[in-house]
């Protein structure tokens, strides 16, 4: 059985965003078991959760202000592979993803080594700009991320050009790239 956690950082219900999201579960819903579980947590719900540095999460792995925020870090302590997918907001991901990963630091020991290395992750971003890929620049620095952490970034997705609200049903080359990496993620 694996477990997969969705990190969907888009606060617009069926958004290109959310739309890629859900190709890439079904991506990994479709080489999977029957008994695999696959979970979406919605950052919008977890904006009121600034972190405020008090850097005490690295000895107690745990976020000791929210407990809210420690439940969400558990899940993924839990999974076996993670999916980030979030729209591109002025050269960065979402201001939801920004918050829960300043928590993060819970996954580092006091030595600053992770908690949660060994895990799989992809990776999705959707810009609306069509001259530039945007989303390439943003998946970038969550692999960075990742990668400090130990998860090993099995792939990623970055579109571009679609700004209009579900505009990216239309780009079906996207959406089966979407799917063949959500099929990546354990397979790869």
């Amino acid at each position: 059985m694996k477990r997969t956690i969705v990190l969907m950082a888009s606060p617009r219900l069926q958004s290109n965003t959310d739309i890629l999201a859900n190709k890439i579960v079904e991506g990994i819903k479709s080489v999977g078991s029957p008994d695999d579980i696959v979970e979406q947590i919605d950052l919008v719900e977890m904006q009121k959760y600034v972190c405020c540095a008090c850097g005490r999460c690295r000895a107690a792995g745990q976020c000791l202000q929210f407990p809210k925020v420690t439940e969400k870090l558990e899940m993924i302590k839990e999974a076996d592979g993670l999916v980030i997918a979030t729209p591109v907001w002025w050269l960065s991901s979402s201001s939801y993803l920004k918050i829960f990963i300043d928590h993060w630091g819970a996954f580092l020991r006091p030595d600053y080594t992770s908690r949660i290395s060994g895990k799989r992750a992809v990776l999705a971003a959707v810009c609306g700009n069509p001259q530039e890929d945007l989303a390439e620049k943003v998946c970038d620095d969550l692999r960075q991320i990742l990668s400090f952490l130990g998860v090993k970034v099995i792939g990623h997705l970055s579109v571009k050009g679609v700004a209009d609200h579900g505009a990216i049903v239309r780009e079906t080359q996207s959406l089966e790239s979407a799917f063949e990496l959500g099929a990546a993620l354990y397979t790869k």
